[in-house]
């Protein structure tokens, strides 16, 4: 349910206060630049997380960030201090950390309820606004923007709701702010309840009319209140860490665990299809999140337990998705443009306007073009000599500053007139950016650490648009078995089954092949099977117990599943032969239980010798989640045994 859906059915549900709410516009003041200075996070220089990978589906994050007071502007370091004037009640208190200001740090989702312990570099623990002070100042501040937004409407009639919401009927001003005060500070949002019938003999009275002055508000002017439903949505779906800082010093390193959400183990597909693919290619992790863009550096560290490397690592944003997607409308518009204006020419001043436009457009593809290529070069790849070949080319237009020369053998500079330049050029560099997916970059693992990985970004030098809008986050890790214990020791014991189980039937038969029938007879009347059932359950036994299997739920357990399964497989199969010669089954089955403890082995030791086809590292990295263009050719991609995700989690 969004944040509107959510404002109606609150005021359908709470009561019509009878006197105006409790305001304090120092107070809402303040809640609004909180909640700016959380969206924007324009005072972090740096933010770093690092995952530990503790066992299969289990992971926690540490988030450190690095914070200077002297980046919050104006308005937002007025607000640090207000809210301790505030919060102190005027008074300047040099004890109990009351010199320090009040700082915004983190937006977290509300979707877990684990308590957030934030220390500084010497392990202290520093304060932090409980949720229910920061929930009524933001309450304060949302309605004090809803009011502003509102009452900057062109003027309407006397009659007209927004007129008696604002001037003439003060209980519906009222219910409104009730009801934004009950959504934030009681961090619930309301069931979707249908609308009850109003009984017989009743009709509408003064508190329906309220309640439908409110509704009709919202209702008309919906497409004006857009952007103030955003930053409603931001207060009831994330909890602010604002935390006390010492003003006397700038600059701050703090650190802070946040929850992990994972998602459910039937997103990984089917369970013999994951143990298969463990096994033979490793286990594919995936983690998931967001931060501002505002943030110029973000830095991921994963960590796994003893014995299982990363073997690949790949960091990938989407930072310029919107810089892709204006792009790609504007490379279609000026293909229909560029190819009308060379069927009928419109004139000079169209085409000098065009020529402009052009050149802006490609210069903005160039600028997408050259940053890819330079990621993959400070990773250490090559971009494919397949990939980014329309958009290279047009790019190459733009920079190069090739001309075509004339009759009278002057050049000319101009774009337009450039032969490379065509409109099918255009659309198709339209659909390559999102076809080979320009608009990610990526960063490789670069840590020689093999239990250890890490990858940076760093924001875009040029200022955007649409700085402090999120920038989503995708990291993808393969981690693999280093030790002894994996698929191949796994399979050399299941041999060594076999062979044993073959040895026994042979010498108990005195028959090199104790399968035929001649030596069925002697297979029924073996003369100590007790010693024969010692022998077969100790020799098999004690070399399983070497196999040194981990536990299931580690993450080296994961990839040794199915060599447990094998393992398992061939002490059930011991067993079943132990107990058929204890019972003194006739030699048919004698015969037959050795042939299954030779033949069922081998057969599921054929499993752990499957190995997917080698892939080159990018396409690895691709098949991983990796953007497409690091490939040569288009990739699929596999499930992820774990995914984590946060949704706006962190200093977000």
């Amino acid at each position: 349910m969004d944040s509107s859906t959510a404002l109606r059915h609150a005021i359908m549900s709470v009561s019509v206060p009878g006197a105006p709410p409790r305001q304090n516009t120092v107070g809402a003041a303040i809640g609004l630049s909180f909640l700016d200075s959380a969206l924007r996070l324009n005072h972090i220089r740096r933010l770093s997380e690092t995952l530990t990978v503790t066992d299969h589906r289990v992971a926690r994050r540490t988030t450190e960030i690095d914070i200077s007071l002297a980046m919050l502007d104006e308005g937002q370091r007025r607000a640090t201090m207000q809210s301790r004037d505030l919060r102190n009640g005027s008074r300047r208190e040099d004890r109990d950390g009351g010199d320090r200001v009040w700082v915004p740090v983190a937006r977290i989702a509300r979707r877990s309820t684990a308590p957030v312990v934030i220390w500084d570099p010497t392990g202290a623990r520093l304060p932090r606004l409980t949720q229910s002070e920061c929930g009524r100042l933001l309450a304060s501040g949302l309605f004090r923007l809803l009011h502003g937004i509102l009452d900057s409407l062109p003027g309407t009639t006397t009659d007209s709701e927004l007129h008696l919401l604002l001037h003439r009927v003060p209980e519906a001003e009222w219910l409104l702010q009730h009801a934004i005060d009950v959504l934030v500070t009681e961090r619930h949002r309301p069931p979707a309840d249908l609308p009850r019938p109003r009984a017989e003999g009743v009709v509408a009275g003064q508190g329906a009319r309220y309640r439908s002055i409110a509704l009709a508000v919202l209702d008309k002017h919906e497409h004006v209140l857009a952007e103030f439903f955003e930053l409603l949505d931001v207060a009831l779906d994330n909890d602010l860490l604002i935390v006390a800082l010492d003003p006397a010093r700038d600059e701050h390193v703090l650190t802070y665990e946040t929850p992990l959400h994972v998602t459910s183990e039937e997103d990984a597909g089917d369970r013999f299809a994951r143990l298969l693919r463990s096994s033979a290619e490793g286990y594919h992790l995936e983690y998931r999140s967001s931060i501002s863009s505002s943030i110029p550096a973000y830095h991921l560290v994963v960590d796994a337990e003893p014995g299982v490397d990363i073997a690949r690592m790949y960091l990938s944003t989407d930072t310029d998705a919107r810089t892709a997607a204006a792009l790609r409308a504007d490379l279609l518009v000026l293909a229909q443009r560029l190819e009308n204006e060379r069927r009928a020419p419109t004139g000079r001043a169209a085409f000098k306007i065009l020529e402009l436009q052009m050149q802006t457009t490609l210069r903005s593809l160039a600028d997408l073009v050259r940053r890819r290529r330079w990621e993959a070069a400070q990773a250490g790849i090559a971009v494919p000599p397949g990939r980014m070949v329309v958009s290279s080319e047009l790019g190459h237009v733009a920079v190069s500053g090739e001309g075509t020369a004339g009759p009278d053998g002057a050049v000319d500079s101009s774009v337009l007139r450039h032969p490379a330049l065509q409109p099918e050029q255009l659309a198709a560099a339209a659909d390559e950016l999102f076809a080979e997916e320009l608009y990610s970059s990526v960063a490789l693992e670069n840590d020689p650490s093999p239990s250890r990985a890490h990858a940076s970004w760093h924001g875009c030098s040029t200022p955007t648009a649409t700085a402090g809008a999120p920038v989503e986050i995708r990291a993808g890790m393969l981690l693999r078995d280093t030790t002894a214990a994996g698929p191949r020791r796994v399979c050399e014991y299941a041999v060594l089954v076999a062979v044993v189980g073959f040895l026994f039937a042979a010498f108990l038969a005195g028959d090199p092949w104790p399968f035929g029938a001649d030596s069925r007879a002697r297979l029924g009347a073996i003369g100590d099977p007790d010693a024969v059932i010692g022998v077969l359950l100790l020799v098999p036994g004690f070399l399983y117990t070497r196999l040194g299997l981990a536990d299931k739920r580690s993450i080296s357990g994961r990839l040794r599943a199915l060599p447990r399964a094998v393992a398992n497989l061939c002490i059930a199969v011991i067993a079943v032969v132990a107990a058929t010669v204890a019972s003194g089954l006739s030699g048919g089955w004698v015969q037959l239980v050795f042939a299954t403890m030779v033949v069922l082995p081998l057969a599921a030791a054929s499993l752990l010798l499957y190995r997917r086809r080698s892939m080159s590292e990018t396409a690895e990295l691709v098949r991983l989640g990796a953007p497409q263009w690091l490939a040569e050719a288009d990739v699929g991609r596999v499930r992820a045994d774990a995914r984590f995700f946060s949704v706006l989690g962190g200093a977000r």
